[in-house]
C-alpha cells in the first residue's frame, strides 16, 4: 500500500464533496448547493456564519442554531456537539440568534 503525503491528504479533504462532510445530511447539502457550496473547501473559505446567513436568507423560518453549528462542525471535521460551549455561544451571538 502506498503512502499519502500530508499535502495530498489535505487536498483530498478540501476537495471533499459537501454531502460527504460530517454533520451534512441531504437537506443541508441541498441548501448548501443552492447557495453555490459544492465542496468542504468552499465552505471553509467563506466560513460557517457567512454561508449560514446566505441559507437563512432563502429559508428564514427553517434556519436555526443547529444549522449554523452543523456548518461550523463540518469545517472542523467534528460533530457540532463537540465544539466547546464558549465557542458555540460566540458563534450564535455573532449570528444574532438565541441559543436553543
Amino acid at each position: 500500500m502506498g503512502t499519502v503525503s500530508k499535502g495530498r491528504a489535505l487536498t483530498v479533504i478540501h476537495g471533499l464533496a459537501i454531502d460527504r462532510a460530517v454533520n451534512i445530511g441531504p437537506v443541508l447539502s441541498a441548501r448548501l448547493r443552492s447557495v453555490g457550496v459544492e465542496t468542504l473547501e468552499q465552505l471553509k473559505r467563506q466560513g460557517a456564519l457567512e454561508i449560514w446567513q446566505q441559507i437563512a436568507a432563502q429559508t428564514p423560518p427553517e434556519e436555526c442554531v443547529h444549522t449554523l453549528l452543523a456548518l461550523e462542525g463540518a469545517i472542523r471535521a467534528t460533530r457540532w456537539t463537540a465544539i466547546d460551549q464558549g465557542e458555540r455561544d460566540r458563534l450564535v451571538a455573532a449570528a444574532g440568534l438565541d441559543a436553543q
